[in-house]
């Protein structure tokens, strides 16, 4: 003990013992009776090293607790230091006590107070650090091995080697429906199970024999797993297993659902032997020790045999497996018998009487005995060939166009893809792609009708297939678009080659309808040579290469060159800036004057759109208008067509009072012609406008109205009951409709400019135009001739008695500036 400036009293410690007391790992304070430090260990030091500088002779025990308080409340310990020491001081003032606390380096001590014989006391500090460690541990443990047995769903509850209750959780007592009283260490299992006997949970008969009986079940039990049903009605599973030092522990698991799946699942196999036999499916069980196979009547008849012409021989079935699933077969069957696999269940192909080849669903479910091992397995087959068929042509359907049964575009690119996996094994096994796209095929549409359309498509898909070699593909890819992949191409110019050589085979006119038919195509190549990684990259840039070939005048190919992909303008291009033109103003209107062949005097116009692109200046209406038909653009455009035409001629019928009222003929195409609103969009533009209904014409093509007559007609007479005139385009190109042509109420005639303009060099065209203008007269319609471009042409027109013309020679489309000049002219032709 380390002993301090000894005090009146204290006697002289031997310096063994001194050094004794100083080994001890207890921290010794000794005080006298006015509670003053007489002596310390060296243990005190170490427990309190922060007290060291007060640790000395006649320090006072509260102002050591003071300090020891202190250093706690600067290291965020302690709140309130004054509490602190109070706290401590009561403690210090019982006769004996006992307390735990925390050292500011995270020790913990528990600190022992005891008053001494002679007066003063002793405080003996020990470290339980590691000692509450253990605790907290142990206190965790605890918790989550109770969080544990309350979660889990069963029962549980555990007998020390005497049967006595020693822990449970509160499913047990969910379960077993036990009163609490129950839930006590120590509670004797045969009261728990006499309690259940009572009850009737065990069953019929005596408590006690039935409670002696479980009771000795239980106890001598090895393991043991059982099933019983309550008052309740539910069946519980109950699991004994004995404890290496006695004892057992119990498991109870509401078996209740799984029991009605059970239940549920034999009579669903039982209704599904009954559905087999009533829906004619073959069945067969297959004797594995034997090597023998019963088959039902039925079985042998949907192969086609009758019942004696089929023994009971395994090979009787396998021998009719189609060779190439015979393996997979052998393979599923070995699966199921070996446990692999759950069951036998197989789609293969057998063969019939007539040797073709049936699809068969064969299941079947093997019966095992003790330990595990298969000795017999049964089953059904039903006739899939249907299905299968169903199923192939659904595979075939979403790889093929329908029109064609060309490969599509996802076909396509799979090949493709195969293509370029193929080039970078074997860098020589180069190939090419070709974007075709058909020249004027909506000419023809719209002339011939979307049958002779798709019989268009259909023939050039039969040339382009004739003309390519084995290995090749064609795809189409919508509308009149086609794409080809060229294998073993070695450049750009072997595949220019290939596509001059398909060229040449559709510029070879078509018969359709009766009328040949010409058309080329604008070609786009790309050559894998381009080291492309995906196989929509090279579509991609074949595409940008067939559109330089439309953009250099049609009918050609044209190789890709990357430069491309910066310079080319694409119908998406003009797409987006075709839905920004209106707002940007660079649509206007264009007029061509239509005169009559009487007086020679202009009688009307026909309203023309024009688009001036701001960065590509004029652009065509071959290319937009048909653009904004498949877009629906052109609904929008031609509302904005018909108001802004109206609006012109309300004008001019008001400034020329003396040559007019001047008629305006604005064109409808085939799909603003079936908007369901059409009529209240004309009367809105009339309305808005002001222009009298008798001085518009709408222009519908003949095409348009015979795509549904019934319904073109009733369109037509709504527009005629607003006083709305009408006048069929390009008569004479489209359907022969002269049966129909008496019910439609129109006014005009067109005849179209082909007819016109060969007038003078085929005489054929001569009596067609003559022919229609009979017609009309005969029907009381007036006649216009469009395409007029010489004189010649315009004497015999007159001469036919054609009313109205219109053409170059009369004037280009014009301006309204222009129109203005024209009409001061008061010109006579």
């Amino acid at each position: 003990m380390s002993t301090v400036a000894p005090l009146a009293g204290m006697p002289t410690v031997d310096v063994a013992v001194q050094s004794a007391i100083d080994a001890i790992d207890d921290s010794f304070l000794v005080l006298d009776a006015d509670d003053r430090l007489v002596a310390f260990n060296a243990g005190a030091l170490r427990a309190f090293p922060h007290l060291e500088p007060e640790l000395v002779a006649g320090a006072r025990f509260q102002e050591l607790i003071r300090r020891d308080a202190e250093v706690l409340h600067e290291r965020g310990m302690i709140d309130d230091v004054e509490r602190a020491v109070a706290d401590r001081m009561r403690r210090h003032a019982l006769p004996n006590s006992s307390y735990e606390s925390r050292q500011p380096d995270g020790r913990w001590f528990r600190s022992e107070d005891r008053p001494m014989a002679g007066g003063g006391r002793v405080v003996i500090t020990r470290d339980i650090t590691d000692e509450r460690r253990h605790a907290e541990e142990a206190a965790r443990y605890t918790k989550l091995l109770r969080g544990t047995l309350e979660n889990i769903s069963q029962g549980l509850c555990a007998f020390d080697a005497a049967y006595r209750l020693m822990t449970w959780n509160a499913q047990l007592f969910e379960l077993l429906d036990l009163p609490h009283t129950f839930a006590q260490v120590g509670t004797p299992m045969i009261d728990m199970i006499r309690f259940l006997a009572r009850r009737g949970d065990l069953g019929p008969g005596d408590v006690g024999e039935l409670t002696e009986e479980v009771y000795r079940m239980s106890t001598q039990t090895r393991g043991t797993i059982y099933e019983r049903r309550d008052t309740r009605g539910r069946t519980l599973e109950i699991r004994l297993r004995p404890l290496s030092d006695g004892g057992l522990v119990a498991t109870y698991s509401d078996v209740t659902d799984r029991h009605k799946v059970l239940t549920a699942l034999r009579e669903s196999e039982e209704r599904y032997a009954l559905a087999a036999a009533g829906a004619n499916d073959g069945l067969w069980d297959w004797n594995l020790g034997s090597n023998r196979i019963f088959f039902s009547d039925r079985w042998k008849e949907m192969l086609g045999f009758a019942a004696d012409e089929i023994s009971d021989g395994a090979e009787e079935w396998f021998s009719r497996i189609h060779p190439e699933d015979v393996q997979r077969v052998t393979a599923q069957i070995d699966a199921h018998l070996s446990g692999a696999a759950a069951n036998f269940e197989s789609e293969h192909r057998v063969r019939h009487f007539d040797d073709s080849y049936r699809w068969m669903l064969v299941r079947g479910l093997a019966v095992r005995d003790s330990d595990g091992n298969a000795y017999r397995i049964a089953g059904s087959m039903t006739d899939i060939t249907e299905r299968k068929r169903s199923e192939e042509q659904a595979i075939h359907d979403a790889l093929h166009d329908s029109l064609t049964s060309l490969a599509n575009r996802t076909l396509f690119l799979e090949r493709v893809r195969q293509a370029l996996a193929r080039q970078r094994r074997t860098p020589s096994a180069q190939f090419a792609v070709i974007y075709l796209d058909l020249d004027r095929f909506k000419v023809v549409n719209e002339s011939l009708g979307h049958v002779h359309g798709d019989d268009l498509i259909i023939a050039a898909a039969r040339r382009l297939e004739q003309n390519l070699k084995f290995g090749d593909t064609v795809a189409r890819l919508g509308g009149d678009e086609f794409a080809i992949m060229l294998e073993d191409v070695r450049d750009k110019e072997d595949a220019t080659g290939l596509s001059d050589m398909l060229q040449k085979a559709l510029s070879t006119p078509f018969m359709l309808g009766g009328k040949e038919v010409f058309t080329t195509a604008s070609m786009g190549i790309a050559h894998s040579a381009e080291n492309y990684v995906r196989p929509e990259d090279i579509l991609r840039d074949a595409e940008l290469a067939m559109y330089r070939a439309k953009e250099l005048g049609k009918a050609r190919s044209v190789a890709f060159d990357p430069a491309m992909r910066g310079t080319t303008v694409t119908p998406l291009d003009v797409e987006t800036d075709l839905r920004r033109a209106l707002e940007r103003h660079e649509m206007v209107l264009n007029y061509q004057p239509i005169v009559s062949l009487s007086d020679g005097r202009i009688r009307g116009f026909e309203a023309l759109a024009r688009w001036h692109h701001a960065e590509r200046g004029d652009i065509p209406p071959s290319e937009f208008i048909p653009l904004a038909e498949e877009t629906g653009m052109i609904v929008e455009l031609g509302q904005w067509v018909l108001r802004n035409a109206c609006a012109q001629m309300v004008e001019w019928n008001r400034d020329f009072t003396d040559q007019g009222p001047f008629e305006i003929s604005v064109n409808l195409s085939g799909r603003q012609f079936t908007q369901l609103d059409l009529v209240r969009m004309v009367t809105n533009s009339l309305e808005g406008t002001g222009l009298q209904a008798n001085c518009l014409k709408l222009e519908i093509t003949e095409s348009a109205l015979m795509e549904n007559a019934q319904r073109s007609a009733q369109m037509l007479r709504h527009l005629k009951e607003l006083d709305i005139k009408v006048c069929v385009d390009d008569f004479g190109t489209g359907y022969s409709s002269l049966s129909y042509l008496h019910t439609f109420p129109i006014d005009t005639l067109k005849i179209d400019k082909s007819f016109v303009q060969d007038m003078g060099r085929n005489r054929h065209n001569l009596e067609i135009v003559r022919t229609i203008a009979l017609l009309a007269q005969n029907l009381r319609l007036d006649v216009i001739a469009e395409g007029v471009e010489t004189p010649e042409q315009l004497a015999q027109l007159r001469a036919i008695g054609c009313g109205y013309a219109q053409g170059f020679l009369f004037s280009r489309p014009l301006t309204t500036e222009n129109v203005r000049r024209l009409l001061a002219e008061n010109r006579v032709w």
